[in-house]
């Protein structure tokens, strides 16, 4: 059973907090309505962009912490064929005139040396640091690209601001979104994608790894009638400690803690819900979704890529793509997680996720 201990003592609230809480709303605002302007002078400068076709994209779903990034990371090394969007679109640059506006702001910058992009990757070394256990990840790193819908309210990283909000956990079941708050993320998300290839390149096949879109697997399939699926799987016992563990360090930034049984409570029945959504959408899509376990591409992720290849029946790479994930199949294989975590720090246990699901447990959020 989940213990449940007084959640008032669990986490803290310190002026760096109150500040954090206080600070955080209005710039993040500021910023999302910064992206939303961009969004629509798109619209003007570049009329066409709806008109832009999004061929055979690839989705990796499936339970957090299961061998996703890894996953993608190792396909996203394709590049003649996929494209991924990097971190730094995703939070700056959500928008194709911002994008063409920081392109041109780096190349005057690599003219002159490239003073600022080193201050930059100096930061960002010194901020990664503390992730790179748990999620290595830097500006250049194809990432979830349900991040570019911050500004249109669909992302479920809100949870870290707001772990009690009933509106945060219904965005972790799409479907239990009314039809037109979906059908406008997902034309927002269509957007966000179009922007991305106009930019990169049209021609090529939108690679996306994002576990929040487990849940958006049945209209993913019906908006993107070509598309393919990736179902990632992995014990619950490794999966529900090592998301908490993931999550703590962003929710004691604004005074929560992934100890804190309601919180808890809320991911192990999400998690649960992602486990039963992948087995029922393997059935249904048929070919069009390859279940892949978490052993598969963690003990030998050459084959299981490979493996990925002939069931979608993927082109060979190019020598330079080649060369590429050669290096990456190194870095892969050579990388150690000192990211260690166990039921019982989080007052589980393992008959705790044997429970059957139950929805209405996410859509009650507790205060």
């Amino acid at each position: 059973m989940i213990l449940h201990r007084n959640p008032s003592k669990i986490g803290s609230v310190n002026l760096p907090v109150i500040l954090t809480r206080i600070l955080a709303l209005p710039i993040l605002t500021l910023v999302f309505l910064i992206h939303r302007v961009a969004f629509s002078l798109d619209i003007i400068l570049f009329p066409r962009l709806k008109k832009v076709l999004i061929k055979k994209p690839l989705f990796i779903v499936g339970l957090p912490r299961s061998g996703t990034t890894t996953t993608h990371r190792l396909m996203a090394s394709h590049t003649e064929l996929y494209t991924s969007m990097p971190l730094w679109e995703l939070l700056f640059a959500p928008a194709l005139c911002q994008k063409y506006v920081i392109w041109g702001l780096y190349r005057a910058d690599a003219a002159i040396g490239g003073p600022v992009i080193k201050t930059i990757n100096w930061v960002q070394a010194k901020l990664a640091a503390k992730l790179d256990d748990i999620h290595p990840t830097g500006l250049t790193d194809p990432e979830e690209d349900y991040l570019g819908l911050f500004p249109f309210d669909g992302c479920f990283l809100r949870v870290l601001m707001f772990p009690f909000a009933k509106s945060t956990w219904a965005l972790g079941i799409f479907s239990s979104l009314p039809k037109a708050k979906r059908q406008k993320l997902l034309t927002s998300y269509r957007g966000l994608v179009q922007r991305h290839l106009v930019f990169r390149g049209e021609h090529k096949r939108l690679l996306s790894k994002n576990p929040s879109f487990t849940t958006w697997v049945s209209d993913l399939a019906k908006t993107f009638p070509d598309a393919d699926f990736v179902g990632m799987h992995r014990d619950l016992e490794q999966v529900v400690p090592s998301q908490l563990s993931s999550v703590h360090s962003g929710l004691q930034i604004f005074g929560y803690s992934a100890k804190d049984p309601r919180i808890v409570e809320k991911f192990v029945t999400l998690l649960k819900l992602y486990e039963e959504e992948i087995k029922e959408y393997t059935s249904i899509l048929g070919s069009r979704m390859l279940p892949l376990d978490f052993k598969a591409i963690a003990s030998a992720p050459e084959n299981a890529v490979e493996a990925l290849y002939g069931h979608f029946q993927l082109p060979k790479r190019n020598t330079l793509d080649a060369a590429r994930f050669s290096d990456l199949l190194a870095e892969t294989k050579a990388y150690r997680s000192k990211h260690s975590y166990a039921l019982g720090e989080f007052g589980l246990e393992i008959q705790d996720l044997r429970a059957p699901v139950t929805r209405p447990l996410l859509n009650n959020a507790k205060a």
